[in-house]
């Protein structure tokens, strides 16, 4: 055992001994703690604007505030039980209709025009962020599992990110939300066969078998179009008054989520595939973002970001171990997208490789996802998952102000000067 591990292990022993100290738990009602977070996605706006935060950093900021808040309570031992089944659901909802218009926002028509040098570079920048996430853990004796966490990216951060500021369909835009979106989905993929590993081949042998039905279900819905296009364009129709593309569209984004869980995958991968399907079939993908922009960003993704960020506490930093873990997992995370970028010269400017490489700093999706998937197979504990979700949370407040106060300068410029292309 390392030094660093009997650190880390007596000071939560010293957080537990503390927190068993009071009275018995008081259950809120499920609809106070949803009004509770209906009010926080609405002032959470006006909070961001007025401090210039991103609006998904106000959100998440609120939630750790009130989970400070209740961990302060639970210290003086007043114990106050914020989890509700149904705010598990709206959250999960929540992270998978992100995940599913994150994958819709796919433009295969500028992926295709990416050169042979730039689809090098982008392999180049995916692989060695996650060999220099992977081996600082390996010599500290940490599982492997938080490396590959730590080597992942939040597309679901970057994406409202990019698009408040308005630069979201420029060059430099699309070759972030590009990079995030692969190390998004190469860290779901390491992590699920990393774990299923341990399953045996026929584990291993469902997971390959994924592409395979991807392609399959991609020919189906292509034929649909061809012998069915009426009924297809129905899909698309922003007039139908039966909304058939949203119950359509909601019905395959719950199927996948469903699919991928049954594979072995993390589920909310499917919605992300989904996402990805869609955006390849339907051209005229605008109307079908439209209805569902109000639903996502307007009540399910807010509930999301707010409730995660109820089970931080900022008290947890007073503790020496994980005040340490938690320094260490942001500068492996920062230093791991730092070298591969500034190495290959990934983007034109010296600020945009910085501005960069600060936004892809951000981890919320993949720390989520990782922390279920290593807790449901024994590898992580409830103590260093507090710690990563700790880690993810801090990600998404300190990078994307830091991605601003750098890019800020330059934006007038940019925006001028090179609206469409960063290359």
């Amino acid at each position: 055992m390392t030094f660093l591990s009997i650190l880390m292990e007596a000071g939560l022993a010293m957080m537990d001994i503390s927190r068993s100290i009071g009275g018995p738990s008081r259950t809120v009602d499920p609809f106070l703690i949803l009004g509770l977070v209906a009010v926080l996605a609405f002032i959470a706006p006006f909070f961001s604007r007025a401090l210039k935060l991103p609006i998904v950093v106000g959100e998440i900021l609120f939630g750790v505030l009130v989970g400070t808040a209740i961990h302060g309570l639970d210290l003086a031992g007043v114990h106050i039980d914020l989890s509700s089944d149904m705010l598990e659901i709206l959250s999960t909802l929540g992270f998978i209709t992100l995940m599913f218009m994150i994958g819709m926002e796919n433009d295969f028509d500028q992926l295709r025009s990416l050169s042979r040098k730039e689809k090098y570079a982008i392999l180049l920048v995916i692989s060695a962020n996650f060999m220099i996430a992977v081996v600082p853990f390996l010599i500290l004796g940490l599982p492997l599992i938080i490396g590959l966490i730590i080597g992942g990216a939040s597309i679901a951060v970057v994406m409202p990110v990019l698009r408040e500021m308005g630069i979201q369909r420029t060059g430099f835009g699309f070759k972030i939300i590009l990079l995030a979106q692969i190390a998004d989905i190469a860290a779901i993929f390491l992590l699920s066969f990393s774990v299923a590993s341990e399953g045996g081949m026929r584990t291993v042998f469902t997971l390959i078998s994924l592409p395979v039905i991807f392609i399959l279900l991609f020919w189906f819905m292509d034929m649909l179009i061809w012998y069915k296009p009426k009924f297809m364009s129905k899909i698309t129709n922003p007039s139908d008054q039966s909304e058939l593309g949203v119950r359509s569209t909601l019905a395959a984004i719950i199927i996948f989520y469903g699919l991928a869980q049954f594979i072995g995958l993390e589920a909310v991968l499917g919605a992300f595939l989904c996402g990805i399907l869609f955006s390849a079939i339907f051209k005229e993908k605008g109307p079908m973002l439209s209805k569902f922009m109000p639903i996502g960003y307007g009540f399910l993704i807010p509930i999301f970001f707010i409730y995660q960020g109820f089970n931080i506490s900022i008290i947890d930093l007073f503790d020496p171990a994980a005040l340490a873990l938690l320094i260490l997992f942001i500068s492996v995370q920062l230093i791991s997208k730092l070298i591969p970028i500034f190495a290959s010269r990934f983007f034109k400017h010296q600020w945009s490789n910085v501005g960069g490489s600060l936004l892809l700093g951000t981890n919320l999706s993949v720390v989520v996802a990782g922390v279920k998937i290593g807790e449901e197979a024994g590898i992580l504990d409830e103590k260093i998952s507090g710690i990563l979700i700790l880690y993810g949370v801090t990600s998404c407040i300190l990078f994307p102000l830091l991605f601003k106060r750098v890019f800020k300068k330059h934006l007038e410029n940019y925006m001028v000067h090179e609206p469409e292309n960063d290359q």
